[in-house]
Protein backbone atom coordinates (compact mmCIF):
# COMPACT_ATOMS: atom_id res chain seq x y z
CA UNK A 1 0.00 0.00 0.00
CA UNK A 2 1.38 3.40 -0.97
CA UNK A 3 1.29 5.97 1.81
CA UNK A 4 1.63 9.54 0.71
CA UNK A 5 2.41 13.05 1.89
CA UNK A 6 -0.18 15.74 1.24
CA UNK A 7 0.81 17.94 -1.69
CA UNK A 8 3.62 16.65 -3.95
CA UNK A 9 3.62 12.89 -4.31
CA UNK A 10 6.28 11.83 -1.83
CA UNK A 11 5.45 8.38 -0.52
CA UNK A 12 6.07 7.50 3.12
CA UNK A 13 7.97 4.48 1.80
CA UNK A 14 10.63 6.83 0.43
CA UNK A 15 10.83 8.63 3.78
CA UNK A 16 11.35 5.24 5.45
CA UNK A 17 14.12 4.37 2.98
CA UNK A 18 15.93 7.67 3.60
CA UNK A 19 15.56 7.26 7.36
CA UNK A 20 16.93 3.71 7.35
CA UNK A 21 19.86 4.80 5.19
CA UNK A 22 20.83 7.71 7.44
CA UNK A 23 20.63 5.58 10.58
CA UNK A 24 22.69 2.81 8.96
CA UNK A 25 25.42 5.25 7.90
CA UNK A 26 25.47 6.99 11.31
CA UNK A 27 25.77 3.65 13.13
CA UNK A 28 28.59 2.59 10.78
CA UNK A 29 30.53 5.87 11.05
CA UNK A 30 30.21 5.60 14.83
CA UNK A 31 32.93 2.94 14.90
CA UNK A 32 35.42 5.53 13.62
CA UNK A 33 35.42 6.97 17.14
CA UNK A 34 37.61 3.93 17.96
CA UNK A 35 40.97 4.98 16.61
CA UNK A 36 43.44 2.31 15.52
CA UNK A 37 46.96 3.10 16.79
CA UNK A 38 49.48 3.95 14.06
CA UNK A 39 52.43 1.66 13.39
CA UNK A 40 54.97 4.16 14.74
CA UNK A 41 53.18 4.10 18.11
CA UNK A 42 53.45 0.32 18.51
CA UNK A 43 56.69 -1.63 18.60
CA UNK A 44 55.55 -4.81 20.34
CA UNK A 45 52.51 -6.93 21.02
CA UNK A 46 52.46 -5.89 24.67
CA UNK A 47 52.28 -2.22 23.63
CA UNK A 48 49.41 -3.06 21.26
CA UNK A 49 47.51 -4.86 24.03
CA UNK A 50 48.16 -1.98 26.41
CA UNK A 51 46.98 0.56 23.85
CA UNK A 52 43.76 -1.34 23.08
CA UNK A 53 42.99 -2.04 26.73
CA UNK A 54 43.54 1.65 27.46
CA UNK A 55 40.61 2.50 25.20
CA UNK A 56 38.06 1.06 27.61
CA UNK A 57 36.18 4.34 27.97
CA UNK A 58 36.05 4.84 24.19
CA UNK A 59 34.65 1.32 23.77
CA UNK A 60 32.04 2.00 26.44
CA UNK A 61 31.06 5.29 24.76
CA UNK A 62 30.78 3.50 21.41
CA UNK A 63 28.68 0.70 22.91
CA UNK A 64 26.25 3.09 24.59
CA UNK A 65 25.97 5.39 21.58
CA UNK A 66 25.34 2.45 19.22
CA UNK A 67 22.44 1.17 21.27
CA UNK A 68 21.06 4.66 21.92
CA UNK A 69 20.96 5.19 18.14
CA UNK A 70 19.35 1.76 17.82
CA UNK A 71 16.69 2.76 20.35
CA UNK A 72 16.00 6.00 18.47
CA UNK A 73 15.81 4.08 15.18
CA UNK A 74 13.24 1.66 16.63
CA UNK A 75 11.25 4.64 17.90
CA UNK A 76 11.38 6.22 14.44
CA UNK A 77 10.28 2.96 12.78
CA UNK A 78 7.31 2.78 15.17
CA UNK A 79 6.15 6.25 14.15
CA UNK A 80 6.52 5.73 10.40
CA UNK A 81 5.00 2.23 10.45
CA UNK A 82 1.63 3.48 11.70
CA UNK A 83 1.38 6.26 9.12
CA UNK A 84 -1.37 6.21 6.52
CA UNK A 85 0.00 9.43 5.08
CA UNK A 86 2.15 12.27 6.36
CA UNK A 87 2.09 16.06 6.37
CA UNK A 88 4.79 18.66 5.99
CA UNK A 89 5.16 19.17 9.73
CA UNK A 90 5.89 15.47 10.28
CA UNK A 91 8.08 15.33 7.18
CA UNK A 92 10.34 18.21 8.26
CA UNK A 93 10.42 17.07 11.86
CA UNK A 94 11.71 13.77 10.49
CA UNK A 95 14.38 15.60 8.49
CA UNK A 96 15.38 17.54 11.62
CA UNK A 97 15.55 14.23 13.47
CA UNK A 98 17.89 12.80 10.83
CA UNK A 99 20.12 15.88 11.01
CA UNK A 100 20.76 15.35 14.72
CA UNK A 101 21.22 11.61 14.16
CA UNK A 102 24.14 12.42 11.85
CA UNK A 103 25.81 14.48 14.62
CA UNK A 104 25.91 11.56 17.08
CA UNK A 105 29.21 10.11 15.71
CA UNK A 106 30.86 13.50 16.30
CA UNK A 107 29.54 13.97 19.84
CA UNK A 108 30.37 10.35 20.65
CA UNK A 109 33.95 10.77 19.41
CA UNK A 110 34.30 13.98 21.41
CA UNK A 111 32.94 12.27 24.50
CA UNK A 112 35.27 9.30 24.05
CA UNK A 113 38.36 11.51 23.75
CA UNK A 114 37.44 14.16 26.32
CA UNK A 115 35.09 12.35 28.69
CA UNK A 116 36.69 13.99 31.70
CA UNK A 117 35.46 17.39 30.51
CA UNK A 118 31.90 18.34 31.37
CA UNK A 119 31.40 20.15 28.04
CA UNK A 120 32.02 17.01 25.97
CA UNK A 121 29.53 15.00 28.04
CA UNK A 122 26.94 17.79 28.02
CA UNK A 123 27.17 18.11 24.24
CA UNK A 124 26.41 14.40 23.85
CA UNK A 125 23.50 14.55 26.30
CA UNK A 126 22.01 17.59 24.56
CA UNK A 127 22.39 15.81 21.21
CA UNK A 128 20.29 12.91 22.50
CA UNK A 129 17.90 15.25 24.34
CA UNK A 130 17.09 17.16 21.15
CA UNK A 131 16.43 13.88 19.32
CA UNK A 132 14.08 12.66 22.06
CA UNK A 133 12.23 16.00 22.16
CA UNK A 134 11.75 15.84 18.38
CA UNK A 135 10.41 12.28 18.74
CA UNK A 136 7.95 13.43 21.41
CA UNK A 137 6.80 16.35 19.24
CA UNK A 138 6.35 14.03 16.26
CA UNK A 139 4.31 11.61 18.36
CA UNK A 140 2.15 14.43 19.72
CA UNK A 141 1.63 15.65 16.16
CA UNK A 142 0.35 12.20 15.17
CA UNK A 143 -1.98 12.08 18.17
CA UNK A 144 -3.36 15.50 17.27
CA UNK A 145 -3.79 14.50 13.62
CA UNK A 146 -5.35 11.05 13.73
CA UNK A 147 -6.07 11.17 9.99
CA UNK A 148 -2.34 10.56 9.48
CA UNK A 149 -2.53 7.23 11.31
CA UNK A 150 -3.86 3.98 9.87
CA UNK A 151 -7.09 3.06 11.66
CA UNK A 152 -5.93 -0.51 12.37
CA UNK A 153 -2.45 0.53 13.52
CA UNK A 154 -2.92 1.56 17.12
CA UNK A 155 -5.58 2.05 19.78
CA UNK A 156 -6.07 4.72 22.45
CA UNK A 157 -4.42 2.61 25.16
CA UNK A 158 -1.25 2.24 23.10
CA UNK A 159 -1.23 5.96 22.31
CA UNK A 160 -1.17 6.71 26.04
CA UNK A 161 1.50 4.08 26.68
CA UNK A 162 3.80 5.32 23.94
CA UNK A 163 3.40 8.92 25.07
CA UNK A 164 4.74 7.80 28.47
CA UNK A 165 7.62 6.04 26.70
CA UNK A 166 8.58 9.18 24.79
CA UNK A 167 8.46 11.30 27.95
CA UNK A 168 10.63 8.71 29.71
CA UNK A 169 13.19 8.93 26.90
CA UNK A 170 13.31 12.72 27.28
CA UNK A 171 13.98 12.36 31.00
CA UNK A 172 16.98 10.03 30.50
CA UNK A 173 19.32 12.58 28.79
CA UNK A 174 18.18 15.22 31.29
CA UNK A 175 19.35 12.83 33.99
CA UNK A 176 22.63 12.52 32.09
CA UNK A 177 23.01 16.30 32.15
CA UNK A 178 22.45 16.34 35.92
CA UNK A 179 24.93 13.50 36.56
CA UNK A 180 27.60 15.09 34.33
CA UNK A 181 27.73 18.08 36.68
CA UNK A 182 29.05 15.79 39.43
CA UNK A 183 30.89 13.07 37.48
CA UNK A 184 31.25 13.78 33.72
CA UNK A 185 33.16 10.59 32.91
CA UNK A 186 30.39 8.20 33.95
CA UNK A 187 27.31 10.27 33.12
CA UNK A 188 26.64 8.38 29.87
CA UNK A 189 25.90 5.25 31.91
CA UNK A 190 22.43 6.70 32.58
CA UNK A 191 21.36 5.45 29.13
CA UNK A 192 21.55 1.90 30.40
CA UNK A 193 18.21 2.49 32.15
CA UNK A 194 16.61 2.36 28.70
CA UNK A 195 17.15 -1.41 28.74
CA UNK A 196 15.10 -1.59 31.95
CA UNK A 197 12.25 0.63 30.78
CA UNK A 198 9.74 -2.15 31.35
CA UNK A 199 10.25 -1.77 35.10
CA UNK A 200 9.41 1.94 34.97
CA UNK A 201 6.51 2.03 32.51
CA UNK A 202 3.54 -0.32 32.51
CA UNK A 203 0.92 -0.71 29.81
Amino acid sequence: MKREISGPQIHVNRLEALTDGVFAIAMTILVLSLEVPSRNQITSQSELVQNVMGKGYQFMSYFISFFVIGSIWISTIRRTHILRKTDYKHFWLNMLNLFFVTTIPFTTSLMGDYGEFEFAELLFHFNILVLEIIALVQWQNLINNRDLIREDAIDDANLIYYRKVYIFHVIVPLLGVAVSVFTPVWSNLVYLVIFFRVFFIRR
